[in-house]
């Protein structure tokens, strides 16, 4: 329907938000606000519950009692209490990285993920910390761009264990396959990439 085109303009459910080239939006809502990254498309499901299509999106939300704000992809499901973390949807892999706070990611099919982790330095060999540091100099697409695949070698994630979902700590970012028939996620500290994303979408929430 035809709303007045002034801003702000009030969103209602069912609405989608789309941004172009050098663009970007804020989002504000009873909970927090969002900022959507340029070339990225988001839908309101209701007050408490935002959809990623595609793009990337950084989250700042409010804790309230009895409410649990719910952030999604077309891949999986975030339940969030009170947080900031930033959301990245694209074909092939999705990408959360928790910056304070809390999070629980789950897949939307409710399919179980092969989780892994990489090992500390601290608990890192000679040799492993040697391959470690030579992988992290080699030149790679950027982060967020990178196919899941490569990026796992990259990260030389360990396997933990087969999970439903995991709650994500504070300073760790997860990527999640696309891949329906063996969905992998793989949990390492946030990446340099995702952090300039960070600090150029939170000048909006200065």
């Amino acid at each position: 329907p035809v709303r007045n085109p002034e801003l702000p303009y009030a969103l209602c459910t069912g609405d989608l938000v789309q941004t172009v080239s050098k663009a970007q939006a804020l989002i504000s809502h009873v909970g927090g606000e969002v900022v959507l990254a340029e070339n990225s498309r988001l839908e309101v499901l209701d007050v408490d519950s935002l959809s990623l299509a595609e793009g990337a999106a950084l989250f700042q939300i409010s804790q309230r009692e009895g409410h649990r704000f719910i952030a999604k992809t077309p891949l999986i499901v975030i339940g969030v209490k009170g947080t900031e973390f930033l959301v990245s949807s694209q074909t092939e892999r999705n990408d959360v990285a928790l910056f304070k706070g809390s999070v629980a990611v789950e897949r939307q099919d409710g399919q179980e993920m092969a989780y892994y982790r990489t090992k500390p330095v601290s608990e890192m060999s000679f040799q492993e910390y040697s391959e470690y540091q030579q992988k992290s100099f080699t030149e790679y697409k950027s982060d967020l761009n990178q196919a899941f695949n490569d990026y796992k070698e990259q990260q030389m994630a360990e396997f933990q264990a087969y999970v439903a979902g995991v709650d994500l700590k504070a300073g760790r970012q997860l990527t999640l396959s696309g891949d329906s028939v063996k969905p992998e996620a793989v949990d390492v500290p946030i990446s340099k990439t995702v952090e300039k994303l960070q600090q150029q979408l939170t000048s909006w929430l200065q």
